[in-house]
């Protein structure tokens, strides 16, 4: 978050405190992931209907819901209906018909949204799992209210203040990483000498498993991000990650017993793009060196000395990933170098839709895995948006 802030806490505060970040900070200041200006109102006004949407996943019991509804849902169904009448449009007639319509595409809303600024199958609730996309939390981030990768980055502050060091931060950052969903808390292995300082620090940031992954008492992860994954229809699977697999490739669906996980916004805005970083770390082995900074980014560090600052990004909107990386590129005093899967950057048109949307004057280089870590990745100057 932005440095000045005021809000400070244990780890444990901080998770608990992640749905009222925006109230305690209050106005956002240089720091704040304001996005990439004033898109447009309706664009602003998904992205309350996606803070909306995240809300009322994150009740505790979704089955005992009762009225009313989380307040940010509530105002989001209001301000669709209102958009909907003004245009001559049918307007969705409760909550549940909003959800419903949360599962179509959002370019066939009745909304005047900037071209490019959203894929063509953007939804905020996948049509398969019945849960948020990551293109919801994406939105729910964008703008001055936005709030769920705004309190990861919170959470991560808090423990880089909690640790002391740096190298005690790296190893319980890297701790979270690897550890976004723990299905059998074995408190014998996790109090270990190895490990029991780290989980010490960390301990307190898991939560119980929502009940909605839950399926039949179990409770599956992705063999390959580690995060949440369910059996869908037919032979297919959910990844919370966005990992595609048959279901016969979950490698850990088992019987919960009392697993633990980190909040949403950690596990999509660390855990998710730390898997990445892992792979980049392992490639950078005989090379420079990524260390952690508190604010959430990474520093490339040379054997000279010399550094570069690096982001490690996963998103499936190019637009707001771009709107975020210029944000950060204005906090440094050189290009950012953002860093996005392989699979990520190759998609069709991804490339193109984040240069266009880069403000201009952003100092943003965007990579692959495979571009930034080639042997020749370091003599090239990259793309700076003058």
């Amino acid at each position: 978050m932005a440095p000045g802030t005021t809000f400070r806490s244990s780890p444990g505060r901080g998770v608990r405190q992640l749905r009222d970040v925006t109230l305690v900070l209050g106005p956002p200041t240089a720091g704040a992931f304001t996005g990439g200006g004033d898109v447009s109102p309706d664009f602003e006004l998904l992205a309350a209907v996606a803070r909306g949407v995240l809300d009322l996943s994150d009740v505790t019991r979704p089955t005992a819901l009762r009225l009313p509804y989380p307040a940010s849902t509530q105002l989001a169904f209001d301000r669709v209906v209102l958009a909907y009448l003004r245009q001559d449009q049918p307007a969705p007639l409760s909550v549940p018909d909003l959800l419903s319509r949360c599962r179509d595409r959002l370019t066939t809303w009745p909304l005047a949204l900037p071209p490019d600024v959203l894929t063509d199958d953007a939804r905020l609730i996948d049509r398969s799992s019945a849960e948020p996309t990551r293109t919801c939390a994406e939105l729910a981030s964008y703008g001055r209210l936005g709030n769920v990768e705004q309190g990861g980055a919170q959470v991560v502050a808090d423990l880089a203040d909690a640790c002391g060091t740096p190298e005690r931060f790296a190893a319980c950052r890297d701790f979270l990483i690897t550890h976004p969903v723990i299905l059998h808390p074995d408190i014998s292995k996790l109090m270990r000498p190895t490990t029991i300082r780290t989980w010490r620090l960390v301990r307190e940031l898991y939560e119980p498993v929502p009940e909605h992954f839950s399926i039949d008492r179990v409770v599956s992860t992705c063999a390959e991000c580690r995060l949440f994954a369910k059996p869908t229809e037919g032979d297919g699977t959910w990844c919370e990650g966005g990992c595609t697999k048959r279901r016969g490739g979950l490698e850990r669906v088992e019987e919960p017993k009392h697993p633990i996980a980190l909040p949403r916004a950690v596990r999509l805005f660390l855990a998710l793009p730390g898997h990445t970083e892992l792979v980049l770390r392992k490639r950078l082995s005989d090379g420079p060196r990524l260390v952690p900074t508190e604010t959430g980014g990474l520093r490339l560090v040379h054997e000279g000395g010399a550094g570069r600052t690096v982001r490690v990004l996963d998103r499936e909107q190019p637009a707001l990933a771009a709107f975020r990386a210029a944000e950060l590129a204005a906090l440094e005093d050189s290009p950012l170098d953002v860093v996005m899967p392989d699979a990520v950057v190759d998609r069709p048109g991804y490339r193109k839709a984040f240069d266009r949307n880069l403000p201009n004057g952003a100092q943003v280089r965007l990579s692959s895995v495979s571009e930034f870590t080639a042997p020749y990745r370091s003599d090239r100057s990259g793309r700076t948006r003058a």
